[in-house]
């Protein structure tokens, strides 16, 4: 067995932080792992879609340092230009010497190739539709229960369904199946230090839940949030417009929506316990860095909303983020410090004893793994949001327990040049609102 850690990632994609140790979804596997990991519940994502969020999580840097202002498939090429000079963890860590292998989504920038990041094996979600011989659905069969919605400018698509399907058939199931049957060939018995990251697209919409897992819950039963019935009354219009894309569900449809979210979540969950009992009988449990989180949440009905985009919410910004060092004394125990998603590239960097990177706007985790409530640790974190279809820019900062919004005004790329101009920009009405966090 190595000396140096080994490096467990596992990440999901729109999942709120109130899913996992709550009393609202059945996450037993992720309870279970928190109680030997330290539970970050004030975690803050730097960005409210994927593609951002997962850069500046390999980088260290914030969006506007590494270039990927939007998501890979859904942009002009000059909003998803990522700087190709920029290092890596995970090159790092290959460069150490490290085993690397990737399962499922990657979305950090367009090559796709994440042999130059250091990977030495990978297996992206999208080959895996392909095997599978769908590449666009999260499960075959018929829908025992399905909504899609459609309007207001926007196409039909599915938003929520119930399949018969078993979760070892599903895109997660053979995410996590394949990642396993890898870990048991090369890691398991070996002595070269590996890290393994296991990404999936769900619990992202269109939420696609077996029954066996909606069975867990009960619609009637599922409160909807506090601020449901928010008309968002001077809030900017183009929440409001967001808004009217859910106007013809009812109540009973958003608890139905809520019970699918909470089922694939709990799917989630029961992948990764497998991974968790593989790990423990391999004999590595006692020397892995084990990794969750995900890179942005879900309205789930807040502010009557669901998804995520463009709205400064906690419901999308605050993540789940559970962290284990088998090394370190903080183990077990849940932290109130303000933290980023970002700070996870120095951590990964520190604890394998690689030489931290020169350019970084984020900080290791390392004294808060040490001791969850660091007095030493300033409370703040910061998230940029560069628009998406709609070109709506944000930018957000925690600090104490005080949150700042600041709404600026479009900036659209046409044709690779940023209008308005910035002198121009500069002029334009910017709306700033202060919150105390609830």
């Amino acid at each position: 067995m190595s000396d140096r850690p080994n490096f467990l990632f596992i990440m999901a994609d729109q999942q709120q932080a109130r899913t996992v140790n709550s009393d609202v979804c059945h996450t037993p596997n992720l309870d279970r792992l928190s109680a030997e990991c330290v539970r970050f519940n004030r975690a803050y994502t730097v960005n409210a879609i994927c593609s951002p969020t997962r850069a500046s999580l390999f980088t260290g840097l914030q969006v506007h340092g590494h270039g990927m202002y939007d998501c890979t498939h859904a942009s002009d090429e000059c909003r998803a230009q990522y700087r190709a000079d920029l290092p890596t963890w995970s090159q790092a860590l290959a460069d150490a010497g490290y085993h690397n292998a990737y399962f499922g989504k990657w979305h950090v920038e367009r090559t796709e190739d994440l042999a130059q990041f250091g990977w030495r094996h990978y297996d992206r979600c999208g080959d895996l539709g392909a095997w599978r011989g769908d590449r666009n659905q999260q499960a075959q069969g018929p829908r025992l229960l399905s909504k899609s919605l459609g309007g207001n400018g926007y196409a039909e698509r599915e938003l929520y369904a119930v399949v018969d399907e078993p979760a070892g058939l599903q895109r997660p199931g053979m995410t996590y199946g394949r990642a396993l049957d890898y870990f048991d060939e090369h890691f398991a018995g070996g002595d070269e230090p590996w890290s393994l990251f296991i990404s999936t697209p769900e619990p992202h919409d269109p939420y696609v839940c077996p029954r066996e897992f909606y069975d867990l819950y009960d619609p009637d039963e599922i409160d909807l949030p506090a601020s449901f019935d928010d008309d968002l009354s001077g809030k900017p219009n183009v929440l409001r417009r967001m808004q009217q894309v859910f106007a013809e569900m009812t109540e009973e449809e958003f608890r139905r929506a809520t019970a699918c979210y909470y089922g694939v979540c709990s799917m989630l969950d029961q992948h990764v316990g497998e991974v968790m009992d593989a790990l423990r009988a391999s004999g590595q449990w006692d020397n892995t860095v084990i990794v969750y989180t995900a890179d942005h949440g879900d309205m789930m009905g807040a502010h009557r909303l669901l998804t995520k985009g463009i709205t400064a919410y906690e419901e999308v910004y605050n993540i789940p983020l559970i962290v284990r060092d088998p090394n370190a004394e903080g183990t077990g125990r849940g932290s109130d410090r303000v933290v980023s998603i970002g700070d996870l590239c120095p951590t990964v960097l520190e604890l394998a004893g690689c030489e931290p990177f020169e350019e970084t706007h984020f900080r290791s985790l390392a004294p808060l793994l040490a001791d969850p409530a660091n007095a030493d640790w300033r409370d703040e974190a910061y998230a940029e949001f560069h628009g998406q279809r709609f070109a709506f820019t944000q930018r957000i900062l925690w600090r104490d327990h005080l949150k700042y919004i600041v709404t600026t005004h479009v900036v659209a790329c046409v044709a690779g040049r940023v209008y308005p101009p910035p002198a121009e920009l500069s002029r334009k009405r910017r709306n700033y609102s202060r919150l105390h966090l609830s």
